[in-house]
C-alpha cells in the first residue's frame, strides 16, 4: 500500500508582504521512491501573472524531519526540514531548508498518511546504508 499510493499536498507558503510579493504555491507529490515538489510564485497586482511551474525532485534520504501542525484540532500546516538547503533555496520563504506549508484544506485527509510514509520511507534508507556499510566491512 506505502509504495503504490502516492500522497498529494496541495499547499501555499504566505507571502512576504502585505502586498503579496512571493507568495508561493505548490503541490508535493510523496511517490514510491522520491518526493515531486511543483511550485511557482502567485502573481500580484504589480508583477502581472503566475510564474511558470518548477520542479524539485527530492530524494526521502534529504528529508530531515517532517511535522504537522494543529490548530482546533484540525492540520493546517506542515513543516518540512531538507538536509541540504541548496534543494530549496531557490524557493520564496524558505529559511536553512525548513520549510513552513500552509496546507490546503481538501488535502488535510491526506496529510494524515504522511508522517507513517515518511518514518517507513527513511527507515527503509538508513537500514539500506547500514546494510552498505556491513557489506562494505565485509569485503575489506
Amino acid at each position: 500500500m506505502l509504495d503504490s499510493d502516492p500522497i498529494s499536498i496541495q499547499f501555499d507558503i504566505p507571502a512576504t508582504d502585505h502586498l503579496g510579493k512571493n507568495h508561493v504555491e505548490g503541490k508535493l507529490r510523496f511517490m514510491a521512491d522520491i518526493v515531486e515538489l511543483d511550485w511557482r510564485v502567485r502573481g500580484n497586482v504589480f508583477r502581472g501573472g503566475n510564474e511558470e511551474v518548477k520542479t524539485i525532485y527530492l530524494p526521502y534520504a534529504e528529508i530531515e524531519h517532517v511535522e504537522l501542525t494543529k490548530k482546533w484540532w484540525k492540520i493546517r500546516d506542515l513543516i518540512l526540514r531538507i538536509t541540504s538547503p541548496a534543494l530549496v533555496a531557490e524557493i520564496p520563504g524558505v529559511e536553512m531548508g525548513k520549510m513552513v506549508l500552509v496546507i490546503d484544506e481538501r488535502s488535510r485527509e491526506e496529510a494524515k498518511k504522511l508522517e507513517s510514509l515518511i518514518d517507513y520511507k527513511r527507515s527503509m534508507f538508513i537500514l539500506d546504508e547500514r546494510t552498505k556499510r556491513i557489506e562494505d566491512l565485509k569485503n575489506s
